[in-house]
């Protein structure tokens, strides 16, 4: 089922399961989405660098440093694109939850990025730094290639792929929301959202 939503953390919190009690942050930053979770859910996030909401520092790539099925509900708001090797960081992600995985990967055809290009600018993600950079992105995904990705993983994983949910707009907008019904989604989806869920079966043997 295909929806537009306008911000990816009140979208987390419309995709929650109500019986959710933990959930895990993966690059949580300042931790943006805990101010919008309710207080009953028991809120851990990781990161590559320390900060207030960060409860272990690491990187994914190396591996999750928590046991399968730790938590309820784990998301990935804007992260896979920064990692190298995309296909392991996922397996982890499917790994540590429970039940719901929710994973946001950027399109970079929309139309201002395009429109970006033709100015000959480049993203702040993108460019060619002269010294090392570890935040960057990896990836220029489009919504087309994010969709077969995430499709592909579910099927390997074993996971099911209920909502997918498209950002066009980060306020109500009338014109672009009309537009995404008319237009490709490589041409107006600012983001993509992906919930994956694990079948109940799933959770209670490797648990």
């Amino acid at each position: 089922m295909m929806r537009l939503y306008r911000s990816k953390f009140e979208e987390v919190v419309q995709l929650l399961d109500p019986n959710t009690h933990t959930l895990l942050d993966v690059g949580c930053r300042d931790g943006r989405l805990k101010k919008n979770l309710p207080s009953t859910i028991e809120y851990s996030g990781i990161d590559l660098f320390p900060g207030p909401y960060v409860s272990k520092v690491c990187n994914i790539e190396q591996g999750i440093p928590y046991p399968d099925n730790a938590f309820d509900a784990v998301v990935a708001l804007d992260i896979l694109e920064h990692t190298d090797n995309i296909w392991f960081s996922f397996s982890e992600l499917a790994r540590i939850t429970r039940h719901q995985l929710m994973v946001v990967l950027p399109n970079s055809y929309h139309w201002k990025e395009r429109l970006r290009f033709l100015r000959g600018k480049e993203g702040g993600k993108h460019i060619m730094s002269p010294e090392p950079i570890q935040d960057r992105h990896r990836w220029l995904p489009s919504y087309t290639t994010s969709y077969a990705f995430a499709r592909h993983m579910a099927d390997k994983y074993s996971l099911s792929l209920p909502t997918v949910s498209m950002m066009v707009d980060d306020r109500h907008n009338i014109l672009r929301e009309l537009a995404a019904k008319l237009f490709p989604p490589n041409l107006m989806s600012v983001n993509v959202m992906f919930l994956f869920e694990k079948p109940s079966t799933a959770r209670v043997t490797s648990a």
